[in-house]
């Protein structure tokens, strides 16, 4: 009850303090006509010092005398405005009284005044109970700030942290796993793909050596095999990507979640899809900026092109969304985007890797 009164009192003040401005009135200030005589005015006495210092000549001064004269003699003439009528107090007043009323009996109809405070040690011990996310991985980050060595305690928060799009955590997470728990191939590639996730699909090193030792403990793990083709990919040794990528496939079954995305990445390194030659890298050089741009506009809009006969390539749908972004072209980087989504609806991987890329473009 007590909160209810304190919560009440502040309501009431903040009316009283948005009403305050109508309920003192305006204080009307001079009429338009007066500010713009004392202009004029000092327009004349300015005129006659540059004349007494023989800044200006003696025709000259006569004539803008004359014309401030006019412009002085048509403000006195000028009939004083009206001013604008106001809203008034009373309809001010009735809505700063309703809108506190009614937003009351909202909260009385719809809320819980009756309902008892939940302390944050009570939703932490029921938190498993309440199937309450946000409170589990707070109270195991808690744990593990006192206990870092808890193995349990990391396994439960690593998939907590990937699930709520925490990737850069989640790597932590899995890092610190693998340093108590020992070598383990799911849990390198795991570690792996959280690092490609923060990277915005990008693998860094550190990446590709956990794809490598999670190969070396299970030559036929996919995850690991699908991302250590994705960083020959981006390392531009397509040959051996798409080799990686065909052996997986192999062994790949219909029903199998990555099948799309895999599929997508080898059609991405087929031979109609367009490649830059060196020769075309060493022609940029020798460019004006203009005709650079004319060159890079042309071949993201060729791109643009080959997907709309090839959508099911995921790395040329993060290319593109990319190179509308760093061109500026902020609508269509949003269009590539919503087209990819649309694609790749039912992937949630690509779906996953594709927000990632918008996010850390500032596109979503």
């Amino acid at each position: 009850m007590l909160n209810f009164l304190v919560f009440a009192v502040l309501a009431a003040a903040v009316v009283i303090a948005l009403c305050w401005p109508v309920l003192k009135g305006r204080v009307a200030g001079p009429a338009r006509a007066d500010y713009d005589e004392a202009v004029f005015r000092d327009q004349l006495a300015e005129l006659e010092r540059d004349k007494a210092r023989g800044l200006i000549g003696t025709a000259e001064a006569g004539a803008a005398r004359n014309e401030i004269a006019r412009r002085l003699i048509a403000a006195g003439r000028q009939a004083p405005q009206a001013s604008p009528q106001g809203v008034g107090r009373w309809p001010v007043l009735a809505v700063a009284v309703t809108v506190p009323v009614a937003a009351l009996g909202l909260y009385m109809a719809l809320g819980a005044p009756g309902r008892p405070d939940l302390p944050l040690k009570q939703r932490l011990d029921n938190a498993i109970a309440n199937n309450d996310v946000r409170a589990l991985m707070a109270k195991a980050e808690a744990h593990l700030a006192e206990q870092p060595d808890d193995l349990r305690g990391w396994e439960v928060l690593a998939p907590l942290y990937r699930g709520t799009e925490r990737y850069e955590d989640a790597a932590k997470a899995f890092g610190n796993i693998l340093r108590l728990k020992g070598a383990n191939a799911e849990t390198y590639a795991d570690y792996g793909e959280m690092l490609v996730f923060a990277n915005a699909g990008l693998v860094p090193k550190e990446a590709a050596a956990a794809f490598a030792e999670a190969l070396k403990l299970d030559v036929k793990l996919p995850k690991a095999r699908f991302y250590a083709g994705l960083a020959l990919k981006q390392d531009g040794k397509a040959g051996e990507a798409l080799a990686v990528w065909q052996g997986l496939l192999a062994d790949t079954k219909p029903t199998d979640s990555w099948k799309n995305a895999l599929e997508a990445q080898i059609a991405s390194l087929s031979p109609g899809a367009p490649q830059l030659s060196d020769e075309q890298v060493a022609a940029t050089e020798n460019m004006s900026p203009e005709d650079r741009e004319k060159m890079i506009r042309g071949m993201v809009d060729g791109l643009e092109e080959r997907l709309k006969s090839a959508p099911a390539d995921l790395d040329g749908w993060q290319r593109l969304i990319r190179a509308r972004a760093v061109l500026g072209e902020m609508d269509k980087a949003r269009a590539a985007y919503t087209s990819a989504q649309a694609q790749f609806k039912d992937d949630s991987q690509a779906m996953s890797a594709l927000a990632q890329s918008a996010k850390q473009l500032g596109i979503e």
